[in-house]
């Protein structure tokens, strides 16, 4: 499997000169593509079916700037599996009209990680405001996956939107049209986009959004059925730009739209299905007709589920804090509500005519109804709920804080120092159990097929930073778990067959061996089969983290331990140049003279896909 460094390739990394003869003449399947520090000009890249397992990766930060301008113009256009691009800035800053990102729907098992947006992402029709014509509006990702497929989208940070609070824009950050993939969005931070946010009501794959934040944007989350939203905050409480077409502006939580047919063939299923919203915060508290309710279904799926979620709202907009509507679909059919779970939900309404709770179509089946109502506007039309919930009671108040770290400073991108901890039980008949504790940091991932663990902290305030430092959980036999951990791994304990790595080496918690700091997991980790084992523990400090061979902090190379794998040198690079290459593990670090070699595994059948 060919690994580049494109520098010694031969591509200019100060900005100047596009990127594009030589990152096409590296391109190719089980192909890695290093960037060093430094700027990339890239025109376009587009991936073609069959072209799989391509990743672009950079180790401490690299910065991409567009050679064309132009919102009709694509950037990067993948059509092929296993797409990686991890630890970039996007640098928009000097570009008029940014082009865009798609993810075609031939594409799937691809990962959009570490990313930054910097500078406004503009469309060409900014200026056709009241134009009336939702013709003109635009996206800045455009994303889908395969079926039996999955695409994340993990520690994106869009937050600069597409224009100032006070202008119109057409751009839309995120739109998932169609597709019969599951795509995940786990961290990622969206504010001050003016004609969407994320549209993604169509799609009958699942849309799962874990740990994000929404802070001022239009229109927050656009869902259908087979949808989740968990431990996400969504805020209104300022001006946000305006929708250029329509001069509108609306900021929703999550809106409900199962208005989109059913089209197997075209993979829309906007209704079939589930959308839950669990243990999430929405404080939507701005007099102004633009600030919407946190949770709407102004045409409800079939299945409904609201559950330990807080809300404070209040508004001059004629919504109310929940509500169901009886909608139908574009054709005029009918949707029906089939069941309906509110349970444990809080609101707090201080809107002087909305409710807190509006049933407006009532379920064919409640589920269980809980929580407290409160504040001085109406709190519910409904006989059913007012019987279950308490009204004009003490609602706990939403956690506002974001579910993930603050955007990086200019330079570098999200979790760039990170350590990844997979703990692997693939290939595994028993379950694994696991206990980390970072110095800043613990944060679930979804790297190469993970399951992402949702419940890694008992309480919602443990898992929004600063207090997420701690993860404990269990590992079902075939599946893995990954998490980001920041400011050093202080203490690891675990039980059961599952294979441990952090940053790609296998480590053995419980052990005194040093742990590999400041390095990137690029892909898999090697999985390899043991017996039940007894419980494991390690306890260290980041700052003592020593080389087991001579006693000295340990650099960025040094391998985790004295039973590290023999590492053998052999030459992959177009232009001679040698990398080093690890036969058990996988994954990219830097040496001590800063130059960045690739570790390979020897069994690449156990990438997970």
């Amino acid at each position: 499997m060919p690994t580049y460094n494109i520098v010694e390739e031969g591509a200019n990394n100060t900005g100047e000169t596009a990127i594009d003869p030589v990152l096409g003449d590296l391109v190719g399947s089980n192909t890695t593509i290093i960037f060093p520090s430094g700027t990339y000009r890239l025109n376009e890249l587009v991936v073609p079916s069959g072209t799989n397992d391509l990743e672009l990766i950079a180790p401490d930060s690299a910065r991409l700037v567009p050679g064309q301008s132009g919102d009709s113009i694509r950037w990067i256009d993948v059509y092929s599996r296993g797409f990686v691009l991890d630890g970039f800035e996007l640098d928009m800053r000097n570009t008029a009209v940014p082009p865009f990102v798609r993810m075609n729907t031939s594409s799937g098992n691809w990962e959009l990680k570490r990313l930054f947006t910097r500078g406004k992402v503009r469309a060409a029709t900014d200026g056709n405001v009241g134009s009336n014509s939702s013709g003109e509006a635009r996206t800045y990702f455009r994303l889908s996956s395969a079926e039996g497929t999955r695409g994340l989208l993990q520690d994106c940070y869009f937050h600069e939107g597409s224009c100032a609070p006070s202008e119109a824009s057409n751009r839309r950050a995120i739109l998932v049209e169609s597709g019969s993939g599951q795509l995940y969005f786990n961290r990622c931070w969206f504010e001050l986009w003016g004609e969407n946010t994320i549209y993604a009501k169509k799609p009958q794959g699942a849309m799962k959004l874990y740990n994000c934040f929404f802070r001022n944007t239009q229109n927050g989350m656009r869902l259908g059925g087979n949808s989740e939203v968990n431990n996400c905050v969504s805020i209104k409480n300022a001006q946000h730009p305006r929708q250029t077409w329509s001069n509108g502006s609306l900021q929703r939580g999550v809106n409900v739209e199962a208005n989109a047919p059913t089209n197997i063939e075209q993979e829309i299923d906007s209704y079939n299905g589930t959308l839950t919203v669990t243990n999430s915060d929405f404080y939507h508290r701005y007099n102004d007709s633009s600030c919407g309710g946190a949770i709407t279904a102004p045409a409800p799926c079939r299945h409904i589920i609201v559950a330990n979620t807080r809300i404070s709202y209040t508004s001059t907009k004629n919504h109310d804090a929940i509500y169901t509507y009886e909608g139908t679909m574009n054709d005029g059919t009918p949707v029906n509500l089939e069941t309906l779970r509110l349970d444990g939900v809080h609101v707090r309404n201080d809107h002087n005519s909305e409710y807190a709770v509006f049933i407006g179509q009532e379920p064919d089946t409640w589920g269980p109804v809980s929580g407290v109502l409160g504040g001085s506007g109406p709190q519910t039309n409904s006989s059913y709920v007012s019987n279950r919930m308490t009204t004009n009671g003490n609602p706990t108040a939403p956690i506002t804080t974001p579910p993930l770290p603050s955007p990086p400073s200019l330079g570098t991108v999200p979790m760039q120092s990170a350590q990844v901890v997979r703990i692997d039980n693939t290939g595994n008949s028993s379950a694994s159990s696991y206990t980390i504790r970072g110095g800043t940091h613990v944060l679930p991932g979804g790297d190469d097929g993970a399951t992402i663990a949702m419940g890694w902290a008992l309480t919602i305030s443990a898992r929004r930073p600063p207090n997420s430092t701690r993860a404990s959980g269990t590992v079902p036999a075939g599946q893995s778990h990954v998490f980001y951990v920041s400011g050093g791994i202080i203490e690891t304990s675990g039980s059961g067959p599952a294979t441990w790595t952090v940053d790609g080496e296998v480590y053995e918690p419980g052990s005194e061996q040093a742990l590999l700091v400041n390095s990137i997991d690029s892909s898999s980790q090697p999985t390899k089969e043991r017996g039940d084992e007894p419980s494991r523990s390690c306890h260290r400090t980041a700052s003592s983290l020593q080389s087991p061979r001579t006693g000295t902090a340990t650099s960025p190379c040094t391998f985790a331990s004295e039973t590290s794998p023999t590492v053998a040198s052999s030459i992959n690079s177009k232009n001679g140049s040698i990398w080093t290459v690890c036969t058990s593990a996988r994954t990219i670090i830097r040496s001590p003279r800063n130059r960045v070699n690739a570790s390979y595994g020897s069994e690449m059948g156990l990438r997970i896909r």
